[in-house]
Order: C-alpha cells, then structure tokens, then sequence
C-alpha cells in the first residue's frame, strides 16, 4: 500500500477496514463536524477582530475557591492580543507544521522558529511517504526556519515567505516509527536548554497514534523523545506517567509546551514540560470510565531530564482531562452531547497546539485546534454522514471551525495539586480566530503553537491551504508585556505566603 498523505492512508484505510458500530473506529483528523450544538461555557467578549463570544462571570464554585478567588484577573484575554499578521511556510512544510516550538538563540540570536516536517516518520529517499515499506528507514524531521515579518494580505500565495536555515534534519534516530511505521503522526516538539550533566541543548519530541484502537487494543504506547538538537543521542520512547490509569498515550502526544518555572514551582513540583491530546475512545467498555482517552483536551505535566541517557517512564502529574462516557457521550450515532463532561465534545474533535501565553499580568492557557460541532456521525452503512470533507468510513462531525481554547492557569494548577477533579475545569474563553484564511466548509485542521516570551508574540499553524499540497501559514499575534521587573504574579506571591 502506497499513499502521499495522511488524508489518503485513511481513506485507504477506511475501505479495507471492516469496523462493526461497537468497535473502536477511526478518527478522521483531517476533517471533523455535523448538526451545530453550541459550547456552554464562559467564552470572551465580542470583538469585530477576533469573533469571541460574550464573557460570563465564572461559575459559583470556581468563586468560592482561594486560588480563584485571587486570580480570575490574572485572566488573559482576547483583546490583550494584537494581531501582526501572517507569513508562509517553504514547501517541505507541506502535509507537515504539526509540532512548532520558539528557538531563542536562532538566526543569528534573532529567534528563529523549529518546525516539524512530514506529518509521518519517511525515509529521505522517499519524500512525502507514510513508512509503508519495512525496507525503508524512516525518521521523524523538523526544519529551522527565519520569522520574516509577518504582513496582512488577503490571499496567503502574498504572503512573505520564511527561509529554511540548513537542512531538514531527522531528529528522532528511527524512534518514532518503533512505535508504527505508518500510522503515527509526529506531532509535538519542545526546545529545552540543557541541564544537570547534559553536554548540549535539547529538543523533545511526541508523537500521536491516529488508530490507537486497532494498533494497540487496549495497551496503552510511549508517546515522547529527546534528542540533540543535530538530531544525535536521541533517547526514547518514554511512557508519560505510568502504565497505569489515569496514563495512557491516547491522552498524549499531539502538542508539547513549557510552562514558566515559577509556575512549575508552585504547582508542578518542578515539572516544566507539557503535552496532551484529545482521543474519545476508553480502553475498557465501562459506561464511565477515566481509562484509555479523554473526552476533551488533556494536560500532563513532566519533568525534563537532567541527563544524555535517561531511562524509565516521565515523571508525570495530570492538570486536565475529561472521562469518558461510551456510548452515553459520544458512541456512534447515539451519543449525547448533554452528558460530556467536555460540551459539546465530539470524535473529531482534534487539538494539535498549545502554549502558557503570558504578558506580565495576565496569562493563560491556550490549546487550539480543528473543532467539530455537530453529532458524532458513524459512517457505517446505511448511517449516511453527508460530510463535505470526506466520505472515509468512521466519525464525521461537520460543521468544522477553529478554535482556541483559554484555560485558567490557577484551576489547572488546582488540579495538579489535587484540590479538583481533572475534568471539572472548562475553558473560560472560547476564541475563534477571524484571521485565518479558510472560513467557508474548513477541512483543514491546524498546526502548532509557540510563544515567545521575550518578544511577547503568539505563533498559530493554519493548515490545510493549497488544496492537495496542504500548504500552512504561520499567524502572528503581538502580546504587550505589562508588568516588567516581576515574573511571578502578585497574586501567586500572595497565596505561597498564605499556604
């Protein structure tokens, strides 16, 4: 079997796989969406630039907490962000851009950007390739890229164009396909400087299964790796947290960020890296369950490491995820968005970016992704889907948009300290971006995020343009530094005196 993209592996897929309605499908990440159902939540104040929704004040139990009580100002908001404008990706992004991290020392100490390449693991001989022949050697690849200034322009073909600086450069040593050769996507990737007795400055990648179910059953799979940044002492995979519930690689993987170490401080103990996924499907057949996938994005906390040859699982310590409720949630054709833990959630929901946004008084975290908003459609004969992205056997939820999903910084930090259950907290913001380029039937679904703290800007993959090529652009949004001379917030300050 001989595919050139992600979207054409499903289809291939989709026809060859006999899936019966109580079987664990496959879920379409490329395209998502039916009937709308809007998301109760407290979301952003309207705003001609940005398409947020009016604010709510925060429920009565997230008031009745002390860290809420002190924080909820601490809030960032949609209209603290400015919008700079957008530049292109070179081709050797396209089908690619998943995982994005922020590069201090690049270009010359100007900043430059770390992107994945190839949505798959491919061998170099054959670009473009899911790992399809057991001949090749195949390895996940990110490319250094130069952040032109970004321009407002109304077709993404006039945009600037970033560079690439050197070469794509595998960074995984072959890692990535041992977990499968060809339906893994390489997902995340986190510039970490180095520390304790590592000799050089790090990158750490992840990876996502995008048919966990039929590859693995159950069983749950590692997700990450390190390596330098020439791609060399690469060490992996590594299992977030341990084999066991609430830990399982449906949760992770499909986005990796850091968090400030204050952050990591009063919350984490110390843990500082970041990744999360969101995958419907539980690992047991319980109408309720907190094992296997999560029914809403996930958060998971774990420590870098402090060594070139690491060994055993992450270290790991869960801030968010939501339980799973199946076939009561989401089950094909049946599911009832009412009893989500996550309004609103369906199976083609897929979040691919995240970061911890902050500009000295205000922060937050964002997750952003490709959000589908009607009813979890299951495409088994006669059930007829309809969905304008494709007609691949499995979910389709359309309509499709994206979205940006703002979480309370305290709230999450709450659960990690176990003073919340991981699936009580909801985003306080809702934010759909206008100025991405595909607004009509999206198809699409987005790419990474990072932020730079030092130059206060927010960088968001849109895929998912060019047609075929699924070509991407880099959107830019400023975000004003408030409060020089402090990095902790007084009102964190405050509550490390109180406790």
């Amino acid at each position: 079997m001989k595919v050139t993209s992600r979207g054409t592996l499903l289809a291939v897929v989709g026809a060859t796989l006999l899936l019966s309605v109580v079987s664990f499908p496959v879920r379409e990440s490329v395209v998502s969406g039916s009937d709308a159902t809007p998301l109760a939540m407290p979301q952003e104040p309207a705003s001609t630039d940005t398409g947020a929704m009016p604010r709510q004040d925060p429920a009565p139990h997230e008031r009745s907490t002390a860290t809420t009580r002190g924080a909820v100002a601490e809030r960032l908001h949609i209209a603290d962000l400015v919008y700079q404008g957008a530049f292109r990706l070179p081709g050797q992004f396209n089908w690619g851009a998943l995982g994005l991290t922020y590069y201090p020392p690049g270009d010359g100490g100007r900043g430059s950007l770390l992107v994945t390449g190839f949505q798959a693991p491919f061998d170099p001989d054959h670009p473009g390739e899911t790992c399809w022949d057991p001949a090749w050697d195949c390895y996940a690849h990110y490319g250094q890229i130069t952040i032109p200034a970004p321009v407002v322009r109304n077709n993404w073909e006039d945009l600037p164009q970033a560079m690439l600086l050197g070469t794509m450069l595998p960074f995984d040593q072959g890692l990535a396909a041992t977990v499968h050769r060809e339906y893994v996507s390489v997902s995340g990737m986190e510039y970490v400087p180095r520390s304790g007795s590592q000799t050089q400055d790090k990158i750490y990648g992840s990876l996502e299964v995008w048919y966990a179910e039929g590859v693995f059953g159950e069983a749950s799979f590692p997700t990450v790796w390190m390596a330098n940044l020439d791609g060399t002492q690469a060490r992996g995979m590594f299992h977030v947290g341990p084999d066991s519930t609430p830990y399982h690689g449906r949760k992770m993987g499909s986005y990796l960020f850091t968090v400030p170490q204050w952050y990591a401080t009063r919350y984490l103990g110390g843990r500082r890296l970041v990744t999360g996924r969101s995958r419907g499907t539980p690992a047991s057949m319980e109408p309720l369950t907190t094992s296997g996938g999560s029914q809403g994005p996930t958060l998971f906390a774990f420590h870098p490491f402090a060594s070139d040859t690491p060994s055993g699982n992450l270290d790991a310590l869960p801030l968010l995820y939501y339980q799973v409720k199946f076939p009561g949630c989401a089950g094909p054709n049946v599911g009832d968005p009412a009893a989500c833990d996550y309004p609103g959630f369906t199976m083609c929901d897929d979040w691919g970016g995240a970061s911890f946004v902050d500009n000295g008084s205000r922060r937050s975290i964002m997750i952003l992704g490709l959000k589908g908003l009607g009813n979890n459609c299951y495409d088994e004969p006669p059930i007829q889907c309809h969905d304008p992205c494709g007609d691949t056997h499995g979910y389709h939820c359309h309509p499709y948009e994206r979205q940006v999903l703002l979480y309370d910084v305290h709230a999450l930090g709450e659960i990690a300290q176990g003073r919340r259950d991981p699936w009580e907290v909801l985003p306080y913001a809702v934010w759909r971006p206008q100025e991405f380029y595909l607004s009509d039937t999206i198809c699409g679904n987005t790419g990474g995020m990072a932020f730079d703290q030092q130059g206060g800007r927010l960088f968001m993959v849109e895929r998912g343009l060019g047609g075929d090529t699924n070509a991407a652009v880099i959107h830019v949004w400023r975000v004003p530094y408030e409060n020089p001379g402090s990095s902790v917030p007084a009102s964190t300050l405050l509550l490390m005196q109180q406790e």
